[in-house]
């Protein structure tokens, strides 16, 4: 987030974020694999989406863009499905379980930013950006910053949905922001009271 906002808008940009975007998804393949479960589903929509991104840098094709935006958002949901789950259980040390809820609220924030981008991709006009700012310029990053404004209900207003769908989805985002903050801390402190309770159960360490 921060190097696309620091390096101006060209090749260069869209590079590089398509080599950090690929690290990404290749560290969440190999570490936040569903428990016992099968691995088909988060390998076939990430390599999707690496496909989809490595052939709109190449290719530039007009609906590719829109396709690896809703690629990514539907891996977003998955890893954070399974982040969650991982590292909230309860033999896991305490700053697992922060830094986890850490990474869950900001990939939250990332994928109703990838939802934003594909909605206004389908329906043009859905966003209405300032003209006499940064974000007037066509960017994955603008609608980054709309949905993490909208997450945390900072609440702007620079940055506006313009239908009601996507008003819509503004608004569960918001509730979705403020619910995830106040069950994660609830659980968090559910945990912890948990492990002083039953000394047996609780990590040995962070480390």
């Amino acid at each position: 987030m921060l190097g696309t906002a620091a390096v101006p808008a060209g090749e260069s940009a869209r590079l590089a974020e398509f080599i950090v975007l690929t690290a990404a998804i290749i560290v969440a393949v190999l570490e936040l694999r569903a428990h016992g479960g099968h691995r088909f589903v988060p390998v076939a929509v990430a390599a999707s989406a690496i496909l989809a991104t490595m052939v709109d840098y190449a290719v530039r094709l007009r609906h590719l863009p829109l396709i690896a935006s809703a690629i990514v958002a539907v891996f977003s949901g998955i890893v954070i499905w399974l982040t969650y789950d991982t590292v909230m259980r309860a033999e896991r040390p305490v700053g697992d379980r922060i830094v986890g809820a850490i990474c869950v609220y900001l990939m939250i924030g990332l994928g109703w930013g990838s939802v934003y981008e594909t909605l206004d991709g389908v329906m043009p006009g859905s966003i209405r950006f300032p003209a006499d700012t940064a974000w007037a310029t066509p960017a994955t990053l603008r609608y980054r910053y709309f949905s993490f404004v909208t997450l945390a209900t900072l609440g702007y207003g620079d940055v506006t949905p313009v239908s009601a769908l996507t008003g819509t989805l503004a608004s569960m985002e918001a509730i979705a922001g403020q619910l995830y903050v106040a069950i994660t801390v609830a659980r968090l402190v559910a945990l912890s009271i948990v492990d002083h309770a039953d000394p047996g159960r609780r990590p040995k360490s962070d480390a």
